[in-house]
């Protein structure tokens, strides 16, 4: 059937591309502007006021010059991309089987497991208790407080159990007369058809681990070497901390107008990855979603 343009559909779609031009722009302005803000000359950049839609005088990367000349900033976005990396592949694995698991119905303890991880998505024991049980088991100012404590999270084993729970019983009962065990059932059966809903996982988890500082604040406050990326970002943005960016003899009155352009470039540095890997993952984002949507 063939719609026919009338004057109301013809208005409709107007404003409707233009209400979704004027958001794009909107969207995409402050990035712009932070990415010619990066490549400005400094001086020039001190005075600027408004978005900028060009670069401020001639085009310079000495800001980007002086981040990589500074090994916190390098050991930083090392030490970010080990943390990401470690719960994109540990993390997303053990929320994969943990939600398979409650998933099964043969299973004795499905009921009481799936009670007990929903009560920790309402309930929570608060910042003390949790650091107390941190610090007894000896993970301060280490690495593994980082990697161990919130690897898997609540909302996304519920997720998973929802989409192996779509998925009709005849593919797991087809591969157990093939003499498949459950781990080639899960890998090889069950997890391609719910790769979307991994994917949607996958993204969140970089990207909530990717800008997550506050747990490196609080748990490694002596190993600046184990820092991650954002938790210098903190520290150069809000404690105005660029001197400490410039090395050598540089004098600290270069600092005061390279300390805007030094700051954009960070915030570049940090957000780049971000934005590289989300149109790779974004088309999975409402299958995964509605696959994993948690039925009333």
């Amino acid at each position: 059937m063939i719609e026919k343009n009338n004057a109301g559909r013809i208005v409709f779609n107007i404003l409707n591309y233009g209400f979704m031009a004027i958001f794009a722009v909107l969207c995409i302005a402050p990035i712009w502007h932070v990415l010619m803000a990066s490549i400005s000359n400094p001086r020039m950049l001190m005075n600027a006021s408004g978005i900028l839609w060009k670069p401020m005088g001639k085009a310079t990367f000495s800001g980007y010059e002086l981040i990589s000349k500074n090994k916190d900033i390098l050991a930083g976005y090392g030490n970010t991309l080990i943390y990401v990396i470690w719960h994109v592949t540990a993390g997303t694995m053990c929320t994969t089987v943990a939600g398979y698991l409650v998933s099964r119905k043969n299973f004795k303890l499905q009921k009481p497991l799936l009670l007990f991880i929903m009560f920790t998505m309402m309930f929570s024991g608060g910042l003390i208790p949790t650091y107390m049980v941190i610090r007894s088991l000896g993970m301060i100012n280490t690495r593994w407080v980082l990697m161990i404590p919130g690897m898997m999270n609540a909302f996304y084993i519920v997720m998973m159990k929802s989409a192996f729970d779509q998925l009709p019983e005849s593919f797991e009962e087809s591969a157990k007369l093939d003499g498949a065990g459950p781990l080639t059932i899960l890998f090889r059966i069950l997890v391609p058809l719910v790769k979307a809903n991994i994917a949607v996982i996958i993204m969140f988890t970089i990207v909530i681990h990717w800008n997550a500082w506050y747990p490196a604040s609080i748990y490694m406050p002596k190993v600046r070497d184990k820092w991650p990326l954002q938790l210098f970002m903190r520290e150069l943005l809000i404690q105005n901390d660029s001197a400490k960016v410039l090395s050598g003899n540089q004098a600290l009155s270069k600092a005061d107008f390279t300390s805007n352009l030094v700051k954009y470039c960070v915030t570049v540095i940090g957000t780049l990855p971000i934005l590289l890997v989300y149109p790779f993952v974004q088309k999975y984002f409402v299958k995964g979603v509605t696959l994993g949507g948690v039925k009333g």
